[in-house]
């Protein structure tokens, strides 16, 4: 069996030296953060409070399958706010989080590199950190081969880096942001032809040549 060790999430948000933006009422607000007080959540109340995504991902946590006390979940849910609420986007006020769903929003994979080329090395570490929350929120995953191990290929930097690939999850969630008209054109998938035509077409191109 092949075991896959993933980066607890704790462990990304503790180590990261990301700094959300203050939270003012012209900052742009996730969804699932507009209307919610976190001073108000506490470990006994959060499903009244909480939507179901932010349910879901914080009740592991929770006593008993999790030892998160009051002040500990409140923390909690002001860092994924900052991941969901702050911006380096001046001109549309856009979380990173959203800059990123929108970069991925034509359904193709890559990296982070390649979506970003011009970012600095700071910033990428920062870009990371984004997208290990979205594949938390299942919106993003890593490439990977049969076997389970993550696909790379050589980035800018001419080193090994991961694939993302985006999952409809990821469209769900800007169009409930209402940024639908944001959303790059998904590309269109032309129907796969058959075998034995691709292969009559290939020899005929050959005999052509050969003539």
């Amino acid at each position: 069996m092949t075991i896959i060790k993933t980066e607890d999430w704790l462990h990304v948000l503790e180590n990261t030296d990301y700094e959300p933006a203050e939270n003012t009422t012209t900052v742009y607000q996730s969804y699932r953060f507009v209307d919610l007080k976190t001073e108000e959540v506490t470990v006994a109340n959060f499903r009244e409070h909480l939507m179901p995504s932010l349910i879901e991902q914080v009740e592991m946590f929770i006593p008993p399958s999790g030892s998160f006390k009051t002040p500990d979940l409140r923390r909690y849910l002001d860092l994924i706010r900052g991941y969901e609420t702050s911006t380096t986007d001046l001109m549309l006020g856009l979380s990173l989080a959203d800059q990123i769903r929108l970069t991925f929003s034509d359904m193709r994979t890559s990296t982070i590199c390649d979506r970003y080329p011009e970012i600095n090395l700071s910033e990428k570490r920062r870009y990371r950190c984004v997208a290990e929350y979205l594949i938390r929120q299942e919106e993003l995953t890593k490439l990977r081969d049969e076997d389970g191990k993550l696909i790379k290929k050589i980035g800018n930097m001419q080193k090994a880096v991961v694939l993302y690939k985006p999952l409809p999850k990821l469209l769900e969630t800007l169009k409930k942001s209402g940024l639908s008209h944001l959303i790059k054109s998904v590309p269109k998938v032309k129907p796969v032809k058959s075998t034995e035509e691709s292969y009559t077409k290939v020899s005929g191109e050959s005999n052509d040549k050969q003539a």
